[in-house]
């Protein structure tokens, strides 16, 4: 099991930053599995990743295995400590979102897929400098009761209870800020109302409850 999570985050980071996400050692990936988090090293170069780079640390932060984790670690400890469904985490810079977090705007109800999210918006966490403690609780509160967030002048990170959903809404996350600063040149953007919002939130929980 060790190896397999091992090599699915390591294809994981490879495989975002052939697709632009990320670029050398941006970037990092974590994984829960009962008692042990893996996560990327700090400052390995992706074109170079192997499973022997990545890090196994106990939920208190304690490293098992003398690999230095990344630098967002305490980001990564925060929201598994307090989320106990959540068993992936996938943070990026990917262009669209590192856009829409410069101009430090939350993307709201524009799209009914922003719900897929967990609510009526997706937020912007406040900035604060990488690695930090202050940027761990800034990106767990704009985070709480979302599986999605922007960072301010920074990127993005997404959340899920496998590492698939993680990725595949790390994409969709992407998809929407593309979409969402395309809609705020022609200033005529025109958003759901709370309650057409409210109507696709509960669809998705039964879509969900449903497969």
């Amino acid at each position: 099991m060790t190896i397999l999570i091992k090599k699915k985050i390591v294809s994981a980071l490879k495989k975002q930053n052939k697709i632009g996400f990320n670029l050398g050692s941006e970037g990092n990936i974590s994984v829960r599995n009962s008692e042990k988090i893996f996560i990327t090293s700090s400052g390995c170069n992706v074109s170079d990743l192997s499973e022997k780079d990545i890090c196994v640390i106990e939920s208190n932060g304690r490293v098992i295995n003398k690999k230095k984790p990344s630098s967002e670690i305490k980001l990564h400890l925060i929201i598994y400590n307090s989320r106990k469904n959540i068993n992936a985490i996938v943070h990026s810079h990917s262009p669209w979102a590192s856009i829409i977090s410069c101009l430090r705007k939350e993307i709201p109800s524009f799209h009914y897929m922003v719900a897929e999210f967990g609510g009526k918006n997706i937020r912007c966490a406040d900035y604060a400098k990488f690695g930090t403690d202050n940027l761990a609780k800034k990106v767990f509160n704009a985070i709480n009761n979302r599986k999605g967030c922007l960072i301010s002048n920074h990127g993005q990170i997404t959340i899920g209870e496998s590492l698939d959903e993680a990725l595949i809404l790390s994409e969709a996350l992407e998809k929407l800020c593309m979409q969402y600063y395309h809609c705020l040149l022609t200033k005529k953007l025109r958003l759901l109302k709370s309650s057409e919002m409210d109507e696709v939130i509960e669809a998705f929980k039964e879509y969900k409850s449903k497969h």
